[in-house]
């Protein structure tokens, strides 16, 4: 395929570097890295192996054909009646709706894992500008944080900023070198950390913290909120959809009825 890098054929089928990088976890290191993709490969090779073999094997595929089909009208059903209800409710759900039940469910809401807002920096533990950084990075400001972005790019540093979104602690920590201690018992009165390994300086400021037991914020449960809602609408939103195309259909003369009809 046109831009993107071969790494396995198997006759027709080829797996490419850039379908490894896309699965590939975050915070692997080199070694890890190539072990990861080493079994993702051989995991690939055989699954190809074995789909084609079955191919061989199986030379009435009248069975698997009509299965298929089945699958695919039940994938085409499904996607149109989620954009169906997506449309009507996602805008006729008002912003108080979703308040008023976040309020009145709070029990629903208590977390199961503790998050944070923030910004995580990955930098070479050489970088000339590193007290420079070290200043600017709990500093919540637009000027700071275009300076640490033209920074990060020029030195191909990382660069999370999630001080609009909430992460939970947990995918934060998977980004960090091993820590002697749980990063969530280090989040007490503390906001900024530092954290380093044999090659780069890792540092993490935290604006907002929910520990765990605490009532979810408002912003990270709505989609969930919205969900909720809409399931107890949808029902009979899809019962009158369905027999409101069945009645159109009659009366344009669509569906052939091949036998009477009882009365």
């Amino acid at each position: 395929m046109y831009g993107k890098t071969p790494l396995v054929e198997i006759g027709t089928d080829v797996l490419y570097a850039e379908d490894i990088k896309q699965v590939l976890p975050l915070g692997l290191s080199d070694a890890d890295s190539i072990l990861f993709a080493e079994r993702y490969i051989k995991n690939w090779a055989q699954d190809v192996l074995f789909y084609q073999n079955a191919k061989r094997n199986i030379p009435d595929t009248k069975d698997i054909d009509r299965l298929v089909e089945n699958y695919r009208r039940s994938l085409f059903e499904h996607e149109y009646q989620r954009r169906l209800i997506e449309q009507k409710y996602s805008s006729e759900i008002s912003q108080e709706e979703v308040e008023q039940f976040y309020n009145d469910n709070q029990r629903l809401f208590v977390l199961d894992e503790s998050l944070i807002k923030g910004l995580l920096l990955k930098i070479s533990n050489k970088s000339h500008d590193l007290s420079d950084i070290r200043k600017l990075y709990t500093q919540m400001d637009d000027e700071s944080f275009e300076e640490i972005e033209k920074y990060c790019i020029r030195n191909a540093g990382r660069c999370d900023f999630f001080y609009d979104n909430w992460r939970s602690v947990a995918e934060i920590e998977v980004l960090l070198p091993a820590l002697d201690n749980p990063l969530e018992s280090l989040l007490g009165n503390e906001r900024s950390f530092e954290f380093k390994d044999e090659e780069n300086i890792y540092l993490l400021n935290i604006s907002e913290f929910v520990p765990k037991g605490g009532i979810e914020p408002l912003e990270h449960a709505r989609n969930r909120i919205l969900g909720l809602l809409i399931n107890s609408n949808e029902v009979s939103y899809m019962r009158k959809i369905k027999e409101d195309l069945y009645d159109a259909a009659l009366e344009k003369g669509r569906i052939t009825f091949h036998q009477k009809k009882r009365q």
